[in-house]
């Protein structure tokens, strides 16, 4: 398995992956992180932009699974198209050159994308046959949208099978923004009536490891990962104070702050309101979700 972006997700892919025999090498650009992989057994572990070609020849991509979980460099159009389109540029001329030179395909390719790319505001339930409207996105989903476009086009000569996996809201331990604000003694949020869409961390990584391992006859595709119960986002924050033993009378939700916020998401300004469903990727890839809704996996984190 080749990482190439190895933050929260790759991380515990790694970790995932080592722990079941399987060699692992990983890319990042985090000088600390690479010293963390390092400990765990990674190896080799190259420090390098994926945007870059100075990574091309230290790392191999012949017969592997690659993995690109990249995020952006930066906040904004720039940090997206950097780390997403040239990312992706400099991933096909390495693969290009490394065939080119008689290696193996790669055997699966993973892009790791997010159900962003849906601008949906009518809470209705959406799958990958709803259509991407690149009019109501911001700059960052569109900028998705034609990152998956390029990746799922790689030929079969560089990849037995491409995946893109659209992202639902990454939730687990060490990121849990909504437990942390309301441990601090937070009783104001945006106004949250609307749904939202998590996935658990582990869940996400053994999407991943199901990619490799998934029936022979599917080859690949755009596929949404989620939990099975979105939820709104007031209920799970009132649900939340209740696990805390904190009032929820006391939680007040602000509509100004919710619409500065939407403003920063979409070109239309509006918080997109839609349950996402990843019924496409359980049935071809064998694959459930540990934790099927929110409360399963905050349940373990408070445990």
């Amino acid at each position: 398995m080749v990482i190439l972006g190895c933050g929260y997700i790759g991380e515990a892919l790694a970790r995932a992956a080592l722990a079941s025999g399987e060699p692992v090498a990983a890319l990042t650009r985090n000088a600390a992180r690479a010293a963390e992989l390092r400990a765990l057994g990674v190896s080799p572990v190259i420090e390098a932009d994926l945007a870059s070609s100075d990574w091309h020849a230290a790392l191999h991509p012949s017969g592997a699974d690659i993995i690109n979980c990249v995020s952006p460099s930066s906040p904004g159009e720039e940090g997206y198209r950097h780390s997403f389109l040239a990312g992706l540029t400099s991933v096909r001329n390495w693969l290009e050159t490394s065939t080119a030179s008689g290696a193996r395909p790669a055997r699966s390719v993973v892009f790791t994308s997010s159900t962003a790319v849906y601008p949906q505001t009518d809470g209705n339930w959406v799958d990958e046959g709803t259509p991407v409207d690149s009019a109501k996105l911001g700059s960052a989903g569109v900028i998705l949208a034609e990152a998956e476009k390029h990746w799922i086009e790689l030929s079969p000569n560089l990849a037995q099978r491409a995946w893109v996996l659209r992202l639902a809201g990454i939730y687990g331990p060490g990121r849990h923004h909504l437990l942390d604000a309301l441990r601090k003694g937070e009783t104001t949020f945006p106004d949250g009536n609307h749904w939202i869409n998590l996935i658990y961390r582990d869940d996400v990584v053994a999407a991943i490891r199901a990619c490799a391992t998934a029936p022979s006859d599917i080859h690949g595709g755009i596929f949404n990962l989620a939990d099975n119960e979105p939820v709104q986002k007031r209920d799970l924050i009132l649900w939340l104070a209740q696990q805390l033993g904190q009032n929820p009378a006391a939680i007040h939700f602000d509509q100004a702050e919710n619409t500065r916020s939407a403003h920063r998401r979409t070109s239309s300004g509006v918080i997109p309101d839609r349950r996402i469903s990843s019924a496409k990727f359980q049935k071809a890839a064998k694959w459930n979700p540990l934790c099927r809704s929110y409360q399963e996996g905050y349940k373990l984190m408070l445990s």
